[in-house]
């Protein structure tokens, strides 16, 4: 197993991974936004925070932590759909190895067996 060979990443998944990254660090934009508009008395903020709930129904923080759960789950579907084809393909190659394992043993059990000689029974 030394010379294991590594399955070559797909270019979904170079994509997607870095999309998720980005659609978390959105949404914990969002609740940076939010917590700081709740604790902090800025005019500004507190405006954008208000017409925002105004326009969507919820607020920063809980929009932040929608965008967060969503990006999270879409990133554990894609490694779970990944990480059952790497896990098929490494089952291959164990199933292979061993089979291999089996022929060589039985080409070793043939070439050390000793020739036996057999006298025929005097009558």
């Amino acid at each position: 197993m030394a010379n294991k060979k590594k399955l070559p990443v797909s270019p979904f998944e170079l994509v997607w991974y870095p999309l998720c990254g980005l659609v978390i660090l959105w949404g914990i934009t969002y609740v940076v936004l939010g917590l700081v508009t709740k604790y902090n008395n800025i005019s500004a903020l507190t405006s954008f925070d208000a017409n925002f709930t105004k326009l969507f129904g919820l607020n920063l923080y809980f929009w932040g932590l929608i965008i967060i759960a969503i990006a999270v789950v879409s990133a554990v579907v894609v490694m779970l759909f990944f990480a059952k084809r790497y896990d098929r393909a490494s089952e291959r190659e164990q199933r292979r190895s061993a089979r291999l394992n089996a022929l060589k043993k039985e080409e070793t059990v043939v070439s050390e067996q000793k020739a036996e000689v057999v006298e025929p029974k005097a009558e």
